[in-house]
């Protein structure tokens, strides 16, 4: 049924296709700085909000995985034991006084909730976007009818004409029966 050596082939070709699969995602998800400059790139900096976005994915993802902790015996021996134990008061009473204030914390529930909740208004914004896609396509189809019908009108008979708009032939019968226009 299947040529000799198929089914070896299918987990490359299977490989091949989720890959391709993921990078369209990506690539989907990715933002379109291009239309972003062209749509409000004159009154905001979109550029710059790129080049932002770009560095804190840099930085996130150079962020270490686990938090050392501050050897702060390595510390005393470079700047001094003194400087040293000033820091480590400053520090400690701000990670014991501020630090928990500063800190939020999700439990396993609200985690679900807020990552179902972002799915949500990703596919509902996904939405969005392929409707509007969808209708800009519609509207450009539009404009290149009545981009034709402008450029050709010229070159239509009266009968064509009347053919092709039935509500300006009958508007024209209307107005020839109140005697805006002048019969022959």
């Amino acid at each position: 049924l299947f040529p000799s050596g198929w089914l070896r082939c299918i987990p490359v070709i299977m490989f091949r296709r989720t890959s391709m699969m993921l990078s369209r995602r990506m690539a989907s998800r990715a933002a379109n700085w291009e239309y972003l400059s062209s749509t409000i790139g004159k009154n905001v900096d979109v550029q710059g909000f790129r080049k932002l976005t770009e560095d804190m994915e840099i930085t996130i993802t150079k962020a270490p995985k686990e938090i050392k902790p501050i050897d702060f015996k390595a510390w005393e021996e470079k700047v001094g034991k003194e400087a040293v134990a000033v820091m480590k008061a400053d520090w400690e009473k701000w990670s014991k006084e501020e630090k928990p204030g500063l800190m939020v914390s999700f439990s396993a529930e609200d985690q679900k909730a807020l990552a179902a909740e972002a799915e949500e208004m990703i596919a509902g914004a996904q939405e969005m976007e392929d409707w509007h896609r969808l209708r800009l396509r519609e509207l450009e189809i539009e404009i290149a009818k009545l981009q034709y019908e402008k450029d050709n009108i010229d070159n239509l008979s009266v009968g064509d004409l009347m053919k092709r708009y039935p509500h300006v032939e009958k508007r024209v019968e209307e107005e020839l029966k109140e005697g805006i226009w002048p019969t022959p």
